[in-house]
């Protein structure tokens, strides 16, 4: 996600600052306690975009959500950030959990006034999900990145993060390390698009690689494209592009999809009254070269701002990024503040963890 305001002024930055103060340290968001915190998570059966495995993951999915067990939130913010200036905020957080159980957390971390803008930031956690201790920056070229979209794929992790200018529409490079978090490199440039395409996501469905991404102006599209190999050039794009048309409440990604033997489930960011407003859920029934077709979950919006005046999450929340355990979901999230947003600056995105029900 972006920031669409200019260069920060000392009264900006001051009102800024009183904003964090005030919603950070007002009013505490402390899950149910738990006997115990850690959660193991399923790693035997995920690869961290959704391929069905002959062990199925909890169903049906995270659909009802709550502060997570044991979780004090937020549990990242940008006082956290020791190594990327004055950052601003944190937002967009993608999980991995490795075999041994350490827990990743890759989200973006903003600064206005460095170039670029924004960057690839990394988090852990040792026991499961509940503390999580702030690392480094990970991935930082010569572009503003967002939306970090982390799988593994063979014995190999790959990221898709969000590249953006306001010159041109920026293509979708696929990342590839070997170990976490860092030695990203860039191998694949799925898609150049003639569009400001923004947050895609990619998963493997009917024996091939599917990815959508949602227009990043007000016509609000979906877009898909497709390829059977993962690291190659210039996916093709669905027949039908774009496969659906003006729907601001969904249209945008918004986080990790679930692939499940019948369906996709996706997560979308709705923006109809304002940008990353709340998060939907939509399940894809049809999906081929020259077919889309989805529906609302009768439980969407799963994922919206608290119904407080003051919090980290008061506001907006845009993103879900589930994560199996157990027989439930451990999920990051990302929220904003609400009150005051207009005096305080609209930028004040922190990182939280939720649990399904």
């Amino acid at each position: 996600m972006r920031s669409k305001l200019g260069g920060l002024r000392p009264l900006r930055k001051t009102a800024w600052s009183v904003g964090e103060r005030l919603h950070r340290s007002s009013v505490a968001d402390v899950g149910v306690p738990a006997a115990s915190t850690a959660m193991t998570a399923v790693e035997s059966n995920w690869d961290g975009y959704g391929e069905p495995k002959p062990t199925p993951t909890p169903s049906p999915g995270p659909f009802s959500l709550v502060p997570g067990r044991g979780v004090v939130n937020p549990v990242v913010t940008a006082a956290d950030v020791t190594d990327f200036g004055d950052a601003e905020f944190v937002a967009d957080p993608f999980l991995f959990v490795t075999p041994d159980d350490r827990w990743h957390l890759f989200f973006e971390v903003f600064n206005r006034d460095r170039t670029p803008t924004a960057a690839i930031a990394h988090a852990v956690s040792d026991d499961g999900g509940t503390r999580w201790s702030y690392d480094r920056v990970v991935l930082e070229p010569d572009d503003h990145l967002a939306f970090p979209y982390l799988f593994r794929w063979g014995e190999r992790y790959y990221m898709i993060p969000e590249r953006w200018n306001r010159e041109t529409p920026a293509s979708a490079l696929l990342y590839r390390t070997d170990s976490l978090p860092d030695g990203w490199e860039p191998v694949a440039e799925l898609v150049a698009p003639s569009r400001f395409l923004s947050d895609f996501v990619v998963f493997r469905h009917g024996g091939r690689w599917w990815a959508l991404a949602g227009s990043d102006d007000h016509s609000a599209d979906l877009f898909a494209f497709y390829n059977d190999e993962l690291e190659a050039d210039h996916w093709t794009p669905h027949e039908n592009n774009p496969v659906v048309r003006g729907r601001p409440s969904a249209a945008r990604p918004g986080g990790r999809p679930l692939v499940r033997n019948d369906d996709v489930i996706v997560f979308f960011q709705d923006c109809e009254a304002r940008y990353g407003n709340r998060v939907r859920a939509y399940a894809i029934d049809r999906l081929t070269p020259s077919t889309y077709e989805d529906r609302e979950l009768r439980t969407s919006p799963i994922l919206e701002g608290a119904e407080k005046l003051l919090g980290w999450n008061s506001g907006r929340m845009h993103h879900l990024d589930p994560w199996p355990v157990g027989d439930g979901w451990r999920c990051a999230v990302d929220g904003n503040i609400g009150l005051g947003g207009r005096l305080f600056g609209p930028d004040h995105w922190a990182i939280g963890i939720y649990d399904s029900l």
